[in-house]
């Protein structure tokens, strides 16, 4: 009878646990939600007015970027359920990727309602904090990739922006993938990426957080015994890989599961996660996307000097604006492949950390800071009447940032002729590597 009650119990505290499991949101990373923390602007010099800005963000809030149906879960997925080989938490886990099938039907790559909601944001804050930048007629330069998410994000974040003006901002669009996407334009860094997972740090970091363990506990949970022993090491990693994306992905189509006819529970892929996995997972996600895409092991390797054409054309822009003044702003709209390499570049000190050992990566740099969806850089260029000179303040999502290595009188103002000296000399190093 002891045994029974103590066995009981358990089985209560255990299923208490697991229903009232709240594991946050701290293993989201770059699927993080953008907030508006409602940073305090430091007041410019007496008699500097902000005049000009210079711009890059990543898309908003978005949808998956690839068919449910073509994932590896969906496929083990469907196969083990013709097999008879799901288990009870495995037929859950089915019903819960059909749903997230039909919620996704026809917006695949496409930023959501919740992407929406912070671009436009976004652009009526940049009204709001540099309203003299807008003061007379407003033109604007405006740059996309070739992914439509881009070009949606742009005209969610110009909707906000033209809601703040007296008159609607003339914008003149253009495609621009060599500034943005240089990531796909590099075949040495292409390489160098298809070497990281294999590499020393990725190894090392896969030891530490368990990952092979964590892969077979996961597809132990959903697939029977017999279905299991077919499986090798790489399915199971894909299939996690799969199954946690769509647990992240959730959190930007509130919006969209409600329309469906859904509720939250219906696509809750991170009840089915421990927390300690959700948040091993993320930390593995993160240590990627820094490897990859931000300082990494050497922030001057081949995975930050990639960013170098958008430096390039910051710089232009501002040269350009100087000489003419045609454009109030020049906005580009891209991904966090061009958000992460470009903050390293520019010595932002959050962002441009590199780890001498796995340990470090998620102590250094963390994707959810560094790279949230709507992730943005800008420089905001000030002038005082009657003067010559530009001071420009740069600030990684809407927060001021420090530039290691280089010093100012006026944090977090820089004199534009120092920092423009500043980084030229860096690309003329790199570009001697």
């Amino acid at each position: 009878m002891k045994k029974y009650l103590l066995s009981l119990l358990l089985y209560i505290t255990c299923h208490f646990a697991a229903s009232a499991q709240n594991c946050g949101d701290g293993f989201l990373g770059t699927k993080t939600l953008y907030k508006d923390n409602h940073h305090k602007n430091t007041p410019a010099p007496a008699g500097y007015r902000p005049v000009f800005i210079d711009h890059v963000g990543r898309h908003g809030a978005r949808h998956l970027t690839k068919d449910v149906k073509t994932t590896s879960a969906y496929a083990l997925l469907m196969q083990a359920d013709s097999a008879n080989a799901l288990t009870e938490k495995g037929k859950k886990l089915k019903q819960m990727v059909i749903a997230l099938q039909k919620v996704e039907k026809g917006s695949i790559k496409f930023i959501s309602a919740e992407g929406r909601d912070e671009l436009r944001g976004l652009g009526e804050r940049m009204v709001l904090n540099y309203s003299n930048v807008f003061k007379t007629r407003t033109s604007l330069k405006v740059a996309v990739t070739k992914e439509v998410r881009t070009k949606q994000s742009a005209d969610a974040f110009l909707k906000g922006l033209n809601s703040k003006l007296k008159d609607t901002a003339s914008a003149s669009f253009y495609n621009d993938d060599t500034s943005l996407r240089f990531y796909d334009l590099s075949a040495s860094y292409k390489a160098f990426e298809d070497k990281v997972d294999e590499g020393v740090m990725m190894t090392e970091l896969d030891k530490m957080d368990h990952r092979e363990a964590i892969n077979s506990a996961i597809a132990s949970r959903f697939f029977a015994k017999s279905f299991l022993k077919k499986l090798g090491d790489g399915q199971k990693e894909k299939f996690v890989d799969d199954v946690f994306g769509f647990a992240t992905i959730v959190y930007s189509l509130k919006a969209e599961i409600q329309q469906a006819g859904y509720q939250a529970a219906d696509v809750d892929f991170a009840s089915l996660f421990t927390c300690n996995e959700l948040q091993n997972l993320g930390e593995m996600d993160s240590a990627d996307e820094n490897l990859k895409k931000g300082p990494g092991a050497d922030n001057n390797g081949i995975q930050v000097r990639i960013a170098a054409p958008l430096l390039n054309d910051f710089i232009s822009a501002a040269d350009d604006y100087m000489k003419t003044g045609t454009y109030n702003a020049r906005l580009r709209f891209a991904h966090a492949e061009t958000i992460a390499p470009f903050a390293a570049l520019l010595q932002i000190s959050n962002a441009d950390k590199a780890s001498k050992a796995a340990v470090e990566l998620n102590k250094n740099w963390q994707s959810s800071a560094v790279i949230p969806l709507s992730a943005n850089i800008m420089w905001v260029f000030y002038k005082k009447q009657d003067t010559k000179g530009y001071l420009v303040k740069i600030l990684l999502n809407e927060k001021e940032a420090r530039i290691s290595g280089l010093e100012t009188n006026s944090y977090p103002y820089y004199k534009w002729s120092t920092l423009r000296a500043f980084y030229m000399n860096k690309l003329n190093r790199l570009h001697e590597k």
